[in-house]
Formats: structure tokens, sequence, C-alpha cells
């Protein structure tokens, strides 16, 4: 795969939440804080969310504001309630409520850096941290709910439905149907040869989830908060407003979507750690995570936005599954 460094692989998103003082100000109100006591920081990072660090000298709190519905912040406060009850590691919640229109979620503060900027900065990691890693992942795998689909408020499933791999299977198809009319963003003998792939392969997919597990649907460097120590710890695993029940070779097609970010032995070392938490790991783990990863692709290349970091990335990602696949 050609490679693009991490900064240049996505477009931010034209529609992050702009967050008005007050918002903050009240927030601290409501959960019994004295907002002269805070100082409040903007954290970089969050795709449309704004993440600020309310700080005093007794406490740090992480105030999480919401672009999207309230729904969306109620789910992931509800999910990581409920997570804090099981070995996966993720930052404690502390509050959820409604300020002025604005769904905030009040939550720890991880007082680390992401993976993704640890990476960056060329500080080696043991294969001993990617095992940890794996042994995360697999306890979020090794929860499992009773049909598939999208995850709401109190964990309810919406709308299920019998396969979740067959329902990204449809969006694909559907969205390479559109693309037709936009060869600018995906040329017709590449939708072609992805059309081919899909039909050959995609029962594959389908066949593998054979019970609908916990997915992050994000889980890459950038939502793993680590320590700032020579041999680091994860910290927490964030950003969860995009979990489903499904197919968890969607976080796997995640991660190791540019494994090239990490050193030689990772990979190893993480699904060794994986398979002591999940042992039933599929033996064609790598074809299954690339193929169901042609679904997030497909995600970014009909987004209306003028995102030409983000199509230019998905289509390396493509071309490379279709390598992988001898396409």
């Amino acid at each position: 795969m050609i490679k693009i460094p991490a900064k240049e692989r996505f477009n931010l998103n034209q529609n992050s939440v702009f967050t008005a003082p007050e918002v903050l100000h009240n927030t601290l109100l409501q959960i019994g804080r004295n907002p002269d006591d805070y100082q409040l920081i903007k954290l970089f990072g969050g795709y449309m969310n704004s993440n600020f660090l309310a700080q005093s000298q007794i406490e740090q709190l992480m105030l999480r504001v919401y672009a999207s519905d309230i729904h969306t912040a109620q789910k992931e406060f509800d999910l990581l309630r409920f997570l804090s009850t099981h070995p996966v590691t993720v930052p404690k919640v502390f509050a959820y409520l409604k300020i002025c229109s604005k769904p905030v979620v009040v939550m720890e503060y991880l007082d680390g850096i992401t993976l993704e900027d640890r990476l960056q900065h060329g500080d080696p990691l043991g294969p001993a941290f990617f095992e940890a890693l794996g042994q995360e992942l697999g306890e979020v795998h090794k929860i499992y709910f009773e049909r598939a689909g999208f995850i709401g408020p109190k964990l309810d499933i919406g709308s299920g439905c019998d396969n979740f791999s067959d329902f990204i299977g449809q969006f694909i198809q559907r969205t390479l149907r559109d693309l037709k009319n936009r060869p600018d963003k995906l040329d017709l003998t590449t939708n072609e040869r992805l059309w081919q792939l899909f039909e050959n392969q995609w029962h594959r997919v389908v066949k593998s989830e054979v019970r609908p597990q916990l997915v992050h649907c994000d889980f890459n460097p950038k939502n793993i908060m680590i320590s700032k120590d020579t041999n680091p710890r994860v910290l927490g695993i964030i950003d969860w407003e995009f979990s489903d029940s499904g197919n968890g070779m969607i976080d796997l097609g995640n991660f190791f979507r540019f494994d090239y970010d990490y050193p030689n032995y990772a990979r190893d070392s993480f699904i060794s750690g994986y398979k002591t938490r999940h042992p039933n790991l599929d033996p064609d783990w790598v074809d299954l995570a690339k193929l169901i990863d042609l679904g997030s692709m497909c995600g970014f290349l009909e987004r209306q936005e003028d995102y030409q970091k983000s199509f230019h990335t998905a289509r390396t990602v493509i071309q490379s599954t279709l390598t992988h696949f001898g396409g």
C-alpha cells in the first residue's frame, strides 16, 4: 500500500460543533462545581464532537460536547458506564446532561497521549504493549448481544437485524451503484473490480458473524489513550459513539488498515494477546478484516463534502485490498 502520513489521511469534519462558553460554565454548575475555580482548555482531536479539559487545583475533568443528537451522547454514556463493570479499560463517566440544547457528558480526563501520537513520535513500543492491547479488544469482543444492529441508549438495539455483516454488504452494493455516477471519486474500472470481489468473497464475511458482539467501530490509534511512560500502558479506549452489535472483524480491519504504522512484530503480538481473551478467532481473520473494512471506505466515498484527503485514502485502501486478493 502507498504510505499516507497519519495526519494526511482524512479531512476534518466541516460540521464540528461550536461550543459557546455558557455551555461549559453551566455544565460545571450542574455538577456542583464553581466555574471560577476551573481553567477550560480545548483539547485536540475529535471528528465532530468537542472535548474540553476542566482543570482546578484539586481535579481534572473532561467535558465532551456532542455535535450529534442527544441519543448518541446518552448511548456513549450508558455504554461507558456498562463497560466500567467489565475488564475493558475506558474512562469513567460522571454525568450526562443537556445544557443549552447541547448534549454533554462529564467524564474522567485521561492524562496521556494517543497511540497515534506516540507512533508518530517514533518512540518504540515493545511486543508486550501490543499483546496487552490485543487483550483489551478480546475483552470487548467477549461481550455479546441477543441481536445485531445499532446500539442506542440503555444498550438497546433499536433496529435489529439478523446479520450486521449482511447490512454492511447491502450498503457497499448501494454505494458502488451510486459511485458509478461519480467516477471522480472512484473510477469505473476499480468500481467493477471491487464489485466482483464483493460478489466472490462477501459470503465469507456474512458467515463469520456467528454471534453478535460488541464492536467499537472506530478502533484505531487515535482512539487509544496511553500513558506517557517509556513502557506505556493503555489508559483507555475512547470514542464509542459509533459502536454496534455485529462482527468484531470491523475492529481488526480498522486497527490493521495501516499496518505499516506498527513494528513488524505488532500483529503477531496483538493477536497472541487477543486470543488469550477470545480464543475462537477465525483463522481467516486477515482476509475477513480487509473485506469488512471496505464498508468504511465506501462510507468515506459517499460523503457529499469535498473531502479529497479522505477520498484519496479510501481509494488507496481499496486498491491495496484488491491487490491482496489478487484482483
